[in-house]
């Protein structure tokens, strides 16, 4: 999973994996270590709430919560992602794309194929 913040919004970008452990229930977590005593957590799980988007940020973990009932329908969906807000905060969910000017990243095969690309670059 990936993680950008930019201003007052957040993005997480994840594999098809991933996407696969959040419809069947599961959180999905990586972190950032900056010092053994300064750890960033970022984390997304599905929810029993409406069909928005939730956010938080407690002792240096950063929560996504995502009601499980959209999850299931995107997850095996060709929707790009999910987008909403949190007061201020914009917030995206997105599969993650294999990218067409990075050629290392075309031979990760947990990553969604990009839909601008041909059979030959996929």
């Amino acid at each position: 999973m990936k993680l950008r913040i930019k201003g007052n919004s957040l993005r997480l970008r994840l594999t098809r994996p991933e996407v696969a452990r959040l419809d069947a229930g599961e959180a999905v977590e990586e972190s950032t270590e900056f010092t053994p005593d300064q750890v960033l957590r970022y984390r997304i799980q599905s929810g029993d709430g409406p069909d928005g988007l939730q956010a938080s940020f407690e002792s240096g973990v950063v929560v996504v919560t995502v009601a499980g009932s959209r999850i299931h329908q995107w997850a095996p969906s060709a929707e790009v992602g999910i987008y909403g807000s949190a007061g201020a905060l914009e917030i995206t969910v997105e599969k993650d794309f294999r990218c067409l000017t990075r050629p290392e990243e075309r031979s990760d095969p947990d990553v969604y194929p990009h839909p601008d690309a041909g059979p030959e670059t996929c």
